[in-house]
């Protein structure tokens, strides 16, 4: 009999039912791993899966490593481990979470340090929060953004003043190795505290890359000036896999955007996006993709534009907030236009560039203006700072410029000579320590003197300590006005005769010359070494450390041969002078393990009787030079200083301790201390005590020959005698 079953019939209905499969949920949601290692794997089996979905592996051990999916290839789904990433094998079984990443966002991370998956690290236990949020959302688009109008100040003058950053920009900070790029950023940290509650900004801080020991150390400058209370570290550490690295800034911004969206303020910095494109190329190198130019992938322009394009300035629509981008990146020998930096640069509203070679002259920040710019500019700066600070960057552009040309030329005209003066004395007003913000309304009133002229008449070296003064006499003196000030927030007609008056009356009473607070102790210690080498060709830095002990100008043009007469010994009425100060000084020699302060205080009390001066005040000015910088040349000696406000006066004591004085951890037993007290017109016989007693103490026998000496005469006899072998040896 023929048969009824048609092939073509067959093969019809075969292809009915695959055209129509669908894989069930237990397939769709399960896969195996095919490979493993470096903190990618690669999955077959969830072919559902979504492109940033996380992903859950079962190790052999039973424990859950949590990955999320970057690449959605044919076959297989390659994902990044973020932890225990050595565990995971081959055959281990993976399972969809349907979830995207997310992080903890709320109150509870303000005053925490946090992983990239929001798992508090900084051992105080469990935070609260009170949502989630995901990892990556969306930018913000035109029509809820606003312009940005207000102003983030940072405490630091040179940018308040000429780069001014607004709430909802993002301002690249960019510069070489070591040049202060965190600081900056710590320091806009620590000056959101002088901030009106009601207008907070919330602080985060995303450490990519860096070492363990310095996120502490962050965390506990931070502590330090109570900043942390509205602050959250996000860490993905060096020692962290490159998975988490990549994800931080992300998780960060996600925190960030929890404030911003109930229409507060916040503020988040990336340090750096140099490392965190570095961890891109790892995972993007590891996942097979291609690579373009420096190896990086051809996505790695996107991989930060759609995390800065986060920060915006929403519209009271919907509910005003801010949230302001600091980025950081890290240049090599100032190359701007490398890959990184210059695709960071496109993307952002402008940036502060820091340059080594200002970092090492002494100026700090180091800031060059020049290439620095906002593109927000004056839009986001207060109206009184952009009447006072308006001409400043040009006038040092100009300066730099004027300053350059005329290292050349000898003779100088009155109009040039005057310019360059000026261009130095606003530079010197810009410098600025680190973990010391200054208030906005601060910095326009000191601002305003330098740019006014007020400074021209003083010294360079005094402009520092013009500054101090005239911020204690506006705080004691003048509160109301700084209130009006505030209020008025422009420099009004009759603001400005009140700010005149104000100057008028605080230099009466200023006395430039008062030395014992405009010298630090550091640069007596480091000057002495320096002129312990015994030999010429100073340099600018060797200049400015004199000038600090001398109060003296560096355009004096006997400065430099002076130091010359010192260090070459043709000063022989000051070496014989030296002579007889060690031969007629007090030494006291103890054998007592007594603390500084109490050395202090029996030294202020013998110096005193000598020198007809306050005991009391005596003690107080060294401890304050103490508590500046330590006076120890080394563990063993050290040169505590005064200088005085008196005339034709100067003495010396010196001290031996048999057990050792505690300086600081770097010089635990201080044996031989060198007193000195002189006057400000006693400053040349300073410098050559100070530049002999470095050389005498540095004497290779001098250390055991202190310690063995029997008695006063002795160690007299001892400091004699090395003054003498060194005259004669010419070292």
């Amino acid at each position: 009999m023929k048969s009824s079953i048609n092939p073509g019939e067959i093969l019809d209905v075969l292809k009915k039912r695959i055209a129509g499969f669908e894989p069930s949920a237990e397939e769709d949601e399960i896969g195996r791993v095919l490979s493993a290692g470096d903190g990618v794997a690669s999955i077959w089996g969830l072919n559902s899966i979504l492109s940033g979905e996380l992903v859950e592996i079962e190790t052999d051990d039973g424990e859950i490593v949590n990955a999320m999916a970057m690449n959605l290839e044919e076959e297989s789904v390659s994902v990044v481990l973020f932890s225990d990433y050595e565990k995971v094998k081959e055959g281990n079984v993976a399972k969809r979470t349907d979830s995207v990443a997310s992080v903890p966002v709320g109150e509870g991370l303000l005053g925490r340090v946090v992983d990239p998956l929001g798992n508090p690290i900084d051992g105080f236990g469990e935070m609260k929060s009170s949502a989630n949020s995901r990892v990556e959302v969306k930018a913000p688009g035109i029509i809820s953004r606003e312009n940005v109008t207000e102003p983030l100040q940072t405490g630091i003058k040179a940018i308040d003043a000429m780069i001014p950053i607004g709430r909802g920009q993002r301002e690249l900070i960019i510069g070489d190795r070591r040049t202060g790029k965190t600081a900056i950023a710590i320091d806009t940290i620590i000056n959101q505290k002088n901030c009106d509650p009601k207008e907070r900004v919330h602080c985060f801080y995303v450490a990519i890359g860096q070492k363990r020991s310095s996120v502490v150390q962050i965390m506990e400058k931070l502590k330090k000036y109570d900043a942390m209370e509205y602050t959250t570290i996000i860490a993905a550490t060096a020692s962290d896999p490159a998975s988490l690295q990549y994800l931080a800034p992300y998780s960060a911004c996600a925190m960030a955007e929890y404030f911003r969206d109930s229409g507060r303020h916040a503020l988040i910095i990336f340090d750096d996006l140099t490392k965190h494109s570095q961890a891109y190329r790892e995972i993007s190198l590891l996942m097979r993709r291609s690579p373009g130019r420096e190896a990086y992938p051809g996505d790695v322009f996107y991989l930060h534009s759609r995390l800065l394009e986060r920060a915006a300035k929403m519209s009271e629509e919907f509910g005003g907030g801010s949230l302001t981008a600091l980025p950081i990146v890290e240049t090599q020998d100032g190359d701007v236009s490398a890959y990184i930096p210059t695709n960071i640069i496109s993307i952002t509203d402008g940036q502060i560039f820091l340059e080594d070679a200002l970092f090492n002259s002494g100026l700090r920040p180091a800031i060059n203006v020049g290439i620095s710019v906002s593109r927000v500019g004056g839009d986001a700066q207060l109206k009184a700072m952009k009447q006072t600070a308006g001409s400043l960057r040009l006038d040092l552009a100009q300066f730099r410029e004027l300053a350059a040309f005329m290292q050349f030329s000898s003779d100088l005209d009155k109009s040039t000579k005057k310019q360059l003066d000026r261009g130095e004395r606003l530079t010197e007003i810009l410098k600025q320590p680190q973990y010391e913000p200054i208030d906005v309304f601060k910095q326009i009133i000191i601002l305003k003197a330098g740019i006014s002229g007020r400074f021209d008449k003083y010294p360079t070296v005094k402009l520092r300590l013009y500054q101090r003064e005239l911020f204690a006499y506006v705080d004691k003196n003048e509160p109301d006005f700084m209130q009006k000030l505030r209020k008025v927030g422009e420099l009004t007609d009759e603001i400005e005769k009140e700010l005149n008056k104000i100057y008028d009356d605080f230099e009466k009473t200023f006395n430039p010359e008062t030395m014992e607070t405009g010298v630090d102790a550091g640069y007596t210690v480091n000057m002495a070494l320096a002129m312990s080498q015994g030999h010429s060709g100073f340099n600018r830095d060797m200049l400015q450390l004199v000038e600090r002990i001398t109060g003296r100008e560096l355009a004096s043009p006997s400065l430099e041969e002076e130091l010359e007469q010192i260090i070459g010994g043709e000063d022989t009425l000051e070496k014989d002078r030296f002579d007889k100060l060690v031969d007629s000084c007090l030494i006291i020699d103890s054998d007592k393990e007594e603390v500084m302060k109490v050395v202090f205080k029996h030294v202020a009390e013998k110096m005193a009787l000598s020198t007809d001066s306050d005991a009391d005040e005596i003690y107080s000015k060294l401890v304050a030079r103490e508590e500046q910088t330590s006076t120890a040349l080394s563990p063993f000696f050290s040169i505590p200083h005064i200088v005085s406000e008196g005339e034709d006066e100067f003495d010396m004591v010196i001290m031996r301790s048999k057990k050792g004085i505690f300086f600081s951890d770097a010089a635990p037993h201080v044996h031989a201390l060198f007193f000195l007290f002189g006057s400000l017109d006693q400053r040349h016989f300073h410098l050559v005590t100070l530049s002999a007693i470095a050389q005498i103490i540095q004497t290779p026998t001098f250390e055991t020959g202190w310690l063995k000496a029997s008695g006063i005469e002795e160690l007299r006899e001892l400091i004699l005698s090395s003054e003498r072998k060194r005259e004669k040896t010419g070292k």
